[in-house]
């Protein structure tokens, strides 16, 4: 049922408000996104449009983006990043991708550790959400686990949703959304290998 599959990223983001503090310990100021992942997205966005973070967490990938000259739109759909983000003279909005709409056009998004989140039947809107929320040409910077996995993953700082992903099935649903794989890279992380896709809006 979607009240399930929508409980099941509510907890997960839930966790995230209460462990807020423990989770910014754990990343210690490292970006999610590889240097070089940045640089592309900053070389290949037009010029003089914004890049809407999807999941912008304590902020650190939107400070490299803006540090390369990119003005970003910083979103979480945890109030306590957002709080966080404030404390660093940051500002956040508050943003739930699967049920808040998108405001805007946007020459870039950025969503890097988000997506496992989402349930498998819950992928195929959010890309089309954040499709339609791209101007033509726009780019969009995902990082995901590479995998056939539905776990919940129990850490120190919380309980988190973990749903990953094959390469072929999710270029599959990229496709469907309009989006076309331009680059992208796959490094060992956390629980495997993590591959990170940058992909332009085809029309």
């Amino acid at each position: 049922m979607p009240e399930a599959r929508h409980a099941n990223n509510s907890r997960t983001v839930a966790d995230y408000e209460r462990t807020v503090r423990d989770y910014v310990e754990t990343v210690d100021g490292r970006a999610s996104a590889s240097e070089e992942a940045l640089r592309r997205l900053a070389a290949a966005v037009k010029q003089g449009t914004r890049v809407l973070e999807i999941g912008s967490g304590p902020g650190w990938d939107a400070d490299r983006l803006e540090a390369l000259g990119v003005e970003v739109y910083r979103t979480d759909a945890a109030s306590a990043f957002c709080e966080f983000q404030a404390e660093r003279g940051k500002h956040c909005d508050r943003l739930d991708l699967l049920s808040d709409p998108i405001d805007g056009r946007y020459g870039g998004v950025m969503m890097l550790c988000v997506l496992q989140h989402f349930e498998r039947t819950q992928l195929d809107g959010a890309l089309t959400k954040l499709a339609r929320a791209l101007e033509a040409g726009g780019l969009m910077l995902l990082m995901y686990p590479e995998g056939e996995a539905d776990q919940w993953e129990h850490g120190t700082a919380g309980d988190y949703r973990v749903v990953r992903w094959l390469p072929a099935a999710f270029d599959a649903r990229l496709a469907q959304a309009g989006l076309a794989g331009i680059w992208e890279t796959t490094m060992q992380g956390r629980g495997g290998a993590w591959r990170t896709l940058l992909a332009r809006k085809e029309s």
